[in-house]
């Protein structure tokens, strides 16, 4: 019986991978690559929330709660200040968004929240994990974090 199953490994196991890599792929968004910012092909939910605002109602309440999410989740990568110059972000080959800049002010919260929720892919290639494993409310209070330093250092939106 030991003989049997070793020799179904080494005969299916290089088939089996392929299959469980494409299964990954498929349900990780990696097939599913479309026009869209993100680099992913949104669902009917998702596209209806590219135009939605923050949904919570205390703003300054979810800033303070969307800083140390922010610290442990995005200062790596995009410092911080926002600008994308973290310690682990200026080894990157694609450098993260300063997200202080006109380009991200200039996005929806919904688009933001989407973007952190689902991660960002370039040409197929990873460039910002998803943060799937987050409740909403706390994607949402990043977002609100971020939008708190948009308003501090972006003069369009002390305007």
């Amino acid at each position: 019986m030991k003989k049997y199953i070793n020799r179904l490994r080494r005969e299916f196991s290089p088939y089996f991978l392929l299959l469980m890599l494409g299964f990954a792929m498929s349900h990780s968004g990696c097939a599913n690559k479309s026009g869209d910012e993100t680099g992913y092909t949104l669902s009917a939910a998702d596209q209806k929330m590219l135009d939605a605002k923050n949904p919570l109602s205390d703003i300054k309440s979810a800033i303070a709660a969307g800083k140390p999410l922010y610290t442990f989740n995005c200062l790596m990568c995009h410092g911080e200040g926002a600008k994308g110059d973290g310690m682990a972000g200026v080894s990157l080959t694609k450098p993260p968004a300063d997200l202080t800049s006109q380009k991200v002010a200039a996005l929806t919260d919904g688009r933001i929240f989407l973007t952190i929720k689902n991660g960002r892919m370039i040409n197929g290639k990873m460039t910002m994990p998803p943060a799937r494993k987050m409740m909403d409310e706390e994607v949402w209070q990043i977002v609100a974090y971020v939008r708190s330093l948009q308003a501090i250092d972006n003069p369009v939106k002390n305007k």
